[in-house]
């Protein structure tokens, strides 16, 4: 695999690379004025397919790159307002001049179709009608047939394989990441385009100075004042069904408002809405919030559709606004409110690898989670050439609970989690302009309580906990109170075509955990030993100088990072006499290079060596019970990980023939020095240990995508293919193995107007995973599903929709047939949809699906929600 990667990406290197020619030069009117906007089409000789474009800047001058093998080239000019030029050249590198005769072209007779994709500069503008099918309501419906665009069923927007930077309506950033709720209650039918800004720069005061290569996506409204949104209140059996949704929107150039309720208990989990889908949230380096230190047993959730198994009553409360105020000021204030009761039937077979031997357990789980979430953030932002700045304040308070129960085939467990979690944080940066200079200033204070607690009946590990006695109840305590706070000052200056940003900041965290497990006995209750019981107290300070290098020629972007960071961890537990305390003086260098081959072909190439040590919540020098299968220790010192990684990337994007491609390749190697030991008990708990063992993991993916708009038939025809390769080595009942997992992915998808009345979608997913133990195969599982659509109107305003789903996971096969009828009301440009949808017709009781880790593979068979009825009205604001 290794080999054709790199044999394809050399053969694509070498086409474009070998026999490049650049051509540039001046477009004037007969006066010898410079003329804008002038569309510069580049041609094979005696061929109409266009291989490469480029417009005119303010000063009427062009430079596009070309690859073609032929010995000459077409070039012509193009224009509503001038006559169209055009010349016949030897396939060279040279300089065009052209003057221009004025002549307005008079178009008779003719219709006239905007391109449904259009590139201006770093922008890429996709007309929403001709992507739009008639079933679609919704601009998340609609963006996933937009070439070069994804949409995940998380509801995360991918551009090029690459999540989004950020989600703007009429360049203002409503939500904050958040955009789920947007996207998918916004309608269609209220937006003209979509708008992809390549290489696109948030900070305004940074856009001449450092470079982004990140993508974000903006929604160009119909009208200048917007008030829109979703109204749906359906019901049905059986049991007793309701899905309501009110989602009122408002948007103006100065004054954003996005309220919703929504609530069902079909099977849709409408707090995934709420997710942060951005890049950079999800990269911060910050502890993480509720910790997940204590857990009840539970199983992945399936490769389905959600509403199929998904047994739920939840109810969300969204609040979203923005205000422009003064001085060019904005302030924004974001609310969510979460309720939500989730219950969960299912069976696991778990297939152990140890030495010597195979062990299999089967488990019977029914879990009931109880979720409450509410949590506040208020920001606000000045974004202007002149400066930058954000604040922003975060309230964050949780009240989860959970209840299990695990039959083994032996007995019964139960299980319970109390998860209260409350959070508070500030987070600000300025930039401001101090003569030739840009001066920086970065501060997050972060606090947060979590006081854990979990009880599992019948008592688990009696030789550990009870000396071998048989025990009723065992319940561990936790409480993690923790303090965080990220300082810093910079500035960045320019010398010839090198950007300077040196930073300085110290980062120190402090926490202190709290833990003992009570075991109870015919009523009595005591504590168990010290050996099960941590009071330890952590501090760790980061003190850092970090400079970012950047050097620009022409089409070649060049990024260096240099990252000096002094670290210091101190550890102690008073009560077990355990400390550690240690100091590392770490150098993180990265570099990436980034070359504009043509207007269509763009290489990447980066290349990281990082040093990372493990999160202090991990260390605890007394055991803790982190579900009734796992009791853990980690006693030995503070992982640290240093990481090689380098990246290949190849894209290409022709928005005039709506075509888009990626190529991706990533290897990285990873030296740890510690390892888990795993010791599997003849009941199938585990006990886990840190010890001090260095080991190095290594990681080959290699991720290739495809999509192409055909646009006289709407068709959008899209292929995904991914490779995994993980090798390392496992302990497991105190014997180091050998392992590696491979991982193949296939998965085409075809969107189609067959005709007028007749949509279909096709989508294909087949996986293959295997796994080896010393060179020997342990496990493998291929994975297989269909899923066909179809889309008939008969006649105006009716709609019927076909479903069907087949999967096949290693001869465990299921069908899905749904069946739903909509007829739509059309009135004053609003569509009122009353829909009658009949899901699981074949009442499939439940659904088995296959996962697979270095020594374990899991076969996970879920009770599905039976056939279902659902009566609905939906309308838009």
């Amino acid at each position: 695999m290794k080999i054709i990667a790199s044999f394809v990406l050399a053969l694509l290197l070498w086409q474009n690379i070998y026999g490049q020619v650049t051509l540039e030069g001046k477009v004037s009117n007969a006066r010898g004025e410079a003329l804008p906007d002038i569309h510069i089409l580049i041609y094979p000789p005696g061929s109409k397919m266009l291989i490469a474009f480029c417009i005119s800047n303010s000063e009427g001058r062009f430079r596009t790159t070309v690859n073609c093998p032929s010995d000459s080239l077409c070039v012509e000019t193009s224009s509503i307002n001038y006559h169209n030029e055009r010349r016949c050249i030897a396939n060279t590198s040279q300089t065009l001049q052209f003057k221009l005769i004025y002549g307005v072209k008079e178009l008779k007779g003719v219709v006239v179709k905007a391109a449904p994709i259009e590139k201006r500069g770093d922008t890429l503008s996709y007309l929403v009608k001709p992507f739009t099918h008639m079933q679609e309501r919704t601009i998340g419906d609609v963006l996933k047939n937009m070439p070069g665009i994804e949409v995940e069923s998380s509801g995360r927007i991918l551009y090029q394989g690459m999540p989004i930077q950020k989600f703007y309506v009429e360049g203002l950033d409503l939500m904050g990441g958040r955009y789920g709720v947007v996207s998918k209650n916004l309608p269609a039918e209220a937006v003209s385009t979509v708008e992809i800004y390549e290489n696109h720069q948030p900070i305004r005061i940074l856009e001449d100075r450092v470079t982004s290569h990140q993508a974000s996506l903006n929604l160009k409204l119909k009208r200048n004042i917007t008030t829109t949104g979703t109204a749906k209140l359906g019901a049905g059996a059986s049991p007793l069904l309701w899905d309501v949704n009110l989602t009122p929107m408002t948007f103006t150039k100065n004054f954003q408002i996005v309220t919703s309720y929504q609530t069902n208990n079909t099977g849709d989990d409408v707090s995934r809405q709420l997710n942060t889908y951005t890049l950079a949230d999800l990269l911060q380096d910050v502890p993480s919030g509720s910790p997940d230190i204590l857990g009840i047993q539970e199983v992945s959730p399936p490769d389905i559709a959600q509403n199929r198994y998904l047994d739920n009553n939840i109810h969300l409360l969204n609040f979203n606004g923005l205000q422009r105020i003064g001085n060019n000021f904005q302030l924004r204030g974001n609310l969510y409110y979460i309720n939500d009761v989730q219950r969960e039937h299912s069976t696991m077979q778990r297939t152990i690898y140890i030495p010597l031997d195979t062990l299999q357990f089967t488990e019977q789980l029914n879990n009931h989670r109880f979720n409450n979430y509410l949590q506040g953030e208020f920001t606000l932002n000045r974004n202007v050439k002149g400066n930058y700045l954000d604040n922003k304040l975060k309230i964050q308070s949780g009240w989860d609970k959970q209840y299990g129960l695990a039959y083994t085939g032996d007995e019964n467990i139960n299980q319970s989690l109390k998860k209260p979690f409350s959070s508070l944080s500030n987070e600000l940066r300025s930039i401001s302009p101090v003569g030739n200079y840009l001066l920086e200033f970065r501060s997050l204070v972060m606090y947060n309580y979590s006081p854990h607690r979990l009880a599992v009946e019948p008592g688990m590990f009696e030789d550990a906990l009870n000396q071998g006695e048989i025990y009723d109840l065992a319940k561990q305590q936790i409480d993690l109170q923790r303090f965080y706070t990220d300082n810093s000052a910079g500035f960045t200056f320019s010398w010839k075509r090198l950007t300077f940003t040196p930073r300085v900041g110290i980062a120190y965290r402090q926490q202190t955990l709290e833990s003992k497990i009570l075991i109870t006995r015919q009523g009595e209750e005591r504590v168990a030993g010290n050996d099960f019981s941590n009071n330890l107290e952590g501090t760790q300070t980061r003190t850092y100088l970090q400079t970012d290098v950047e050097y620009k020629l022409n089409k070649i972007t060049i990024n260096a990072e240099l990252p000096l960071s002094w670290q210091h961890v101190n550890l102690n537990d008073t009560r077990l006499d355990e400390k550690q305390d240690f100091t590392h003086l770490w150098f993180d260098p990265s570099l990436s290079v980034d070359y504009s081959i043509t207007g269509f072909w763009r290489l990447r190439s980066s290349w990281s060596y990082t040093n990372k040590s493990g999160d202090i919540d991990m260390v605890h020098y007394g055991f803790i019970l982190g579900n009734y299968r796992d009791l853990s220790l980690q006693a030995a010192p503070l992982s640290i990980t240093s990481s090689n990684n380098l990246s290949l990337s190849l894209s290409y994007r022709n928005p005039i023939i709506s075509f888009f491609n990626s190529l991706n390749y990533v290897y990285s190697t990873s030296n740890n020095n510690l390892t888990y030991s795993n010791i599997i008990q003849d009941d199938g708990t585990n006990i886990v240990k840190a010890i001090y063992q260095p080991q190095t993991a290594y990681v080959h993916y290699l991720t290739g995508y495809t999509s192409k708009f055909f646009t006289a038939i709407k068709t959008t025809l899209s292929m995904r293919a991914n490779y995994n390769q993980r090798q390392g080595k496992t302990l497991v009942n105190n014997e180091l193995l050998n392992t590696k997992t491979l991982f193949y992915n296939f998965k085409p998808d075809i969107n189609i107007r067959l005709f007028q009345w007749l949509t279909a979608e096709y989508d294909l997913n087949s996986s293959y995973i295997e796994t080896f133990i010393d060179n020997e195969s342990k496990s493998n599982i291929s994975m297989l599903s269909h899923n066909l659509l179809f889309f008939i109107s008969p006649k105006d305003n009716h709609l019927i929709s076909l479903t069907s789903e087949y999967y096949d996971h290693k001869g465990n096969t299921t069908f899905f047939g749904d069946v739903s009828y909509r007829y739509t009301i059309s009135k004053s440009g609003k569509k009122v949809d009353f829909e009658l949808k009949w899901n699981n017709i074949f009442n499939n009781k439940t659904y088995t699906t296959y996962q697979a880790s270095s020594f374990t593979v899991w076969k996970s068979t879920y009770d599905l929600r039976p056939s279902q009825a659902l009566l609905s009205v939906r309308f838009s604001f």
